[in-house]
């Protein structure tokens, strides 16, 4: 395995080495850049998706814990508020007490309707409740997936016994069957995607609420949060157009007609 000697502009650099026509008449030094080369690009992305996967699950925990909170205040809003309920009998019974002083006893008022029976959300309150729970549930699927996504990194990095060249061949199954089912996309983009979804939607639901409270503090707080939500989608954009643009250069590189 040639190296060359590292400075700042070109670090060192490995030359894979020809396979042998027969392994193990190299001396070993084919199997050794093997599971150098390997252990290096386990550990880079075992290491990058667990600290992916730890910021997720904090912020998940910590997002559906504030999400949560919203929910207790606008869930009793779908049904009646039994103090109404209760008000009205009280003014029912006042009544009749009023007639039954004065001496009239002889007819008693008729007995309303309690506002329970006729009570009906409003379509905000709805709205609101719906994208509240929605966002809650990106959220917990996002924890879900991430504390999988968690466990198969520990069965990634286990190794059984039986030798060397089992242990490489887990490692290249295990690899290649990583490959094949784009969990690396998954965990590194797919989650902190849901995640931003129901951020997203926890936003606009809790717009909605404030508006509902007080239309003046929907636009104190709304105009700020728009500002962050049209940065966030600029940098989103921003991102894809540099990695795009990376993918074209990279490619142009190795496309020898371009040169």
């Amino acid at each position: 395995m040639a190296t060359y000697p590292p400075n700042v502009l070109n670090p060192t650099v490995f030359e894979v080495p020809e396979p042998p026509e027969e392994f193990g008449q190299d001396g070993g030094k084919f199997y050794r850049c093997y599971d150098a080369l390997a252990e290096e690009i386990d550990e880079d992305m075992t290491n990058g998706l667990k600290e992916q996967l730890d910021g997720l699950l904090i912020f998940a925990g910590l997002f559906a814990g504030v999400n949560s909170a919203f929910l207790a205040l606008t869930l009793p809003l779908l049904s009646a508020d039994p103090a109404d309920d209760t008000n009205a009998l009280l003014q029912q019974s006042n009544a009749i007490l009023l007639q039954l002083a004065s001496g009239r006893n002889d007819t008693l008022p008729a007995a309303r309707p309690l506002p329970s029976e006729s009570f009906s959300p409003p379509n905000s309150v709805f709205t609101v409740n719906v994208l509240f729970s929605l966002s809650l549930t990106f959220a917990l699927i996002s924890s879900f997936l991430a504390v999988l996504g968690r466990q198969w990194l520990v069965y990634y990095r286990k190794r059984s016994g039986g030798g060397t060249d089992r242990q490489r061949w887990e490692q290249l199954k295990r690899f290649l069957g990583a490959e094949r089912w784009r969990l690396e996309l998954i965990l590194d983009d797919v989650l902190p995607f849901l995640l931003q979804t129901g951020l997203i939607i926890f936003c606009t639901s809790l717009l909605l609420y404030l508006y509902y409270l007080n239309p003046s503090l929907f636009m104190v707080v709304g105009v700020p949060m728009y500002l962050g939500l049209a940065i966030f989608l600029a940098s989103a954009a921003c991102t894809d157009i540099g990695g795009s643009a990376g993918d074209l250069v990279k490619s142009a590189r190795k496309n020898p007609w371009a040169r």
